[in-house]
């Protein structure tokens, strides 16, 4: 680890509750790396302390942060500036402090479209089924539009979650989202649902859909992306597998967000085997 010293410019990440977060483990190890005078911490922050948390990012000039949930939303309302990109999307996730401005931005689903395109799986031109309407849904939808996806289509339990993400993009994008799935022929798979996480292991994001009875639709031609990262392989990506498809969690999108927050920040340009680093020596996989 590099020397923390007078010169050392901080970096964090703010959430609640904050303790699962691998932020400062990767950040850090950028740093290292790269021989970069910065440190990553996570703070806790409850949602009543929002407003002076990011007083706090002014006082004690701390150079960034990361944002996390509940707060992507709320803190839009505390910054002085924030980029057309987070506007379209809705949240932000990145907030760089400019000499007293901060200026916020959203890394998530580009960090998730980069993690799907290092893997060689292809989005433009591609018929993508999504499983959830949850937060993360609609940015990812806008950048999958954004990279020339063909078609996609949400399901949810709760239909009219999917419905208003679809009318909300059709004015956004000027893009037909499909709420309805008329025929079980994707080329990308991509569950945002918990299905699979402790406590729900033994869940498959598509036990709740009325309108997908098993998962006989995906085979070796299907790339299949889960969006949880623990477990390695949660059940849908452990099936999937067996039938043929290409697999993917969510490690990829948790790095690349990361790795595109951290050029926000300081203004320096990682190199291109980063990710791959990152994901060698600090998560060992």
């Amino acid at each position: 680890m590099f020397e923390i010293d007078g010169h050392t410019q901080q970096l964090g990440i703010i959430g609640y509750p904050i303790e699962h977060t691998f932020s400062p483990g990767m950040h850090n190890f950028i740093s290292d790396t790269i021989h970069s005078n910065y440190i990553y911490s996570a703070w806790c922050v409850p949602p009543k302390n929002l407003a002076a948390a990011i007083d706090g990012i002014r006082a004690l000039n701390i150079k960034g942060i990361n944002v996390t949930a509940p707060h992507k939303i709320n803190v839009m309302q505390y910054l002085d500036y924030i980029s057309d990109t987070a506007k379209e999307l809705g949240s932000v996730n990145t907030v760089v402090n400019r000499d007293g401005r901060l200026c916020g931005y959203n890394t998530d689903a580009d960090g998730f479209c980069m993690s799907l395109l290092k893997a060689n799986i292809q989005i433009k031109g591609s018929k993508i089924l999504i499983i959830g309407a949850g937060g993360v849904v609609r940015p990812v939808v806008i950048k999958l539009i954004e990279h020339e996806a063909a078609a996609i289509t949400i399901v949810n339990r709760t239909k009219n979650k999917a419905e208003a993400i679809a009318r909300d993009i059709m004015t956004v994008k000027n893009f037909h989202i499909a709420s309805e799935i008329t025929s079980l022929d994707f080329d990308i798979v991509i569950n945002t649902t918990s299905a699979g996480m402790e406590p729900q292991e033994n869940i498959l994001p598509i036990d709740s859909i009325d309108e997908i009875q098993d998962l006989s639709f995906i085979n070796k031609n299907t790339a299949v992306i889960d969006m949880i990262y623990n477990p390695d392989e949660t059940l849908f990506l452990n099936e999937a597998r067996k039938k043929g498809a290409r697999t993917l969690n969510g490690l990829g999108m948790l790095i690349y967000q990361g790795i595109i927050a951290y050029e926000l920040f300081t203004d320096i340009k990682l190199p291109d085997d980063m990710g791959e680093r990152i994901k060698k020596e600090v998560f060992r996989r």
